[in-house]
């Protein structure tokens, strides 16, 4: 799902980031159908489609507020995060370096930024709006990178934030949420219908009905692993198109390249990501947030091949 690029035609930062949100937008829309396409099926086997709608949307009302409501308390808590101090002096560097960025962006305020004490070089951007907006460095970060590097990887932070990228993370892991809470509900109705549903099975069977039974038999042992895979895939795939937007932000922003292209360069060297340390930056379950994480399996990976990314970053004005 990775877009293709050739390295002889330069790449234009604005093109860039526009083609990725087409490209999130149309994923975005793939699972608010099948959360519109589950609560339509829940309908079919509650005998009432409008039902089944309101059921459906109830859950989203719930599940969503919730996942905006507790996103920042449940992230910090997991890393670990403290507020920065200003009289360190290399903690005042980031300071002074994410202030000239907010001016650069056009934002009313610098995000908050939070230290992680951690030797592993990572940062994430997270909150719902730039009012509410905050970036997470590790000390491993601080010590090094320099302030080409340093200013990159908060430019690319400052990405997400202009472009309200984790409002779409969580936008589409609340419906993801829905969806499985949706789908669990149609599992069991379906389990229901085969233990004692008898009497309309035979039925069923009298009319020539019998296939009806095998979708319904299918339906119940394949829609939460499927659904599941499905979530995943999805949540991955539009990962991986918003760190591509959030690289070309930074070109903008810094109007130069190569200081997120070295500091990208220092991170696919580091080979510090032991269960310790991945535990340090909050465990597997914040890897899409960083600007960097290893994935064992490319299919599901939350983030594009760090090379590729180095390549176009060198390839982009």
């Amino acid at each position: 799902m990775d877009q293709q690029f050739n390295l002889s035609t330069p790449l234009i930062a604005s093109e860039e980031v526009r083609k990725n949100f087409i490209k999130s937008f149309i994923l975005v829309g793939i699972v608010v159908a099948a959360v519109l396409g589950a609560s339509y099926y829940l309908g079919e086997l509650l005998g009432d489609v409008e039902l089944g709608m309101i059921i459906g949307a109830v859950i989203v009302a719930v599940v969503l507020p919730l996942q905006i409501l507790t996103a920042k308390f449940i992230i910090l808590s997991m890393a670990h995060g403290r507020e920065i101090n200003p009289d360190d002096l290399r903690e005042r560097r980031l300071l002074h370096l994410a202030q000239g960025l907010a001016v650069s962006a056009g934002l009313k305020r610098v995000p908050d930024l939070y230290i992680l004490e951690t030797p592993v070089a990572n940062a994430f951007a997270s909150g719902m709006s730039e009012d509410s907006a905050f970036i997470g460095v590790t000390r491993g970060l601080l010590d090094e990178m320099d302030d080409q590097q340093l200013e990159g990887v908060l430019a690319h932070e400052f990405g997400h934030i202009i472009h309200r990228d984790i409002m779409l993370n969580q936008l589409v892991v609340g419906l993801i949420s829905a969806l499985l809470i949706i789908v669990i509900i149609i599992e069991q109705l379906g389990f229901a219908e085969l233990i004692y549903g008898g009497n309309n099975r035979k039925r069923d069977r009298d009319n020539g009905g019998g296939a009806a039974v095998i979708v319904l038999l299918l339906v119940v042992m394949l829609i939460r692993p499927l659904t599941m895979l499905f979530g995943a895939l999805l949540q991955s795939a539009i990962s991986r198109q918003r760190e591509y937007a959030a690289d070309a932000v930074a070109v903008r922003l810094c109007s130069y390249n190569e200081g997120l292209a070295s500091a990208l360069e220092k991170l696919a060297n580091d080979t510090r990501y032991s269960k310790a340390e991945v535990e340090s930056l909050g465990s597997k379950q914040l890897a899409a947030m960083y600007i960097h994480f290893p994935d064992v399996n490319e299919l599901f990976a939350t983030h594009p091949p760090i090379h590729e990314r180095i390549a176009r970053l060198r390839n982009m004005y």
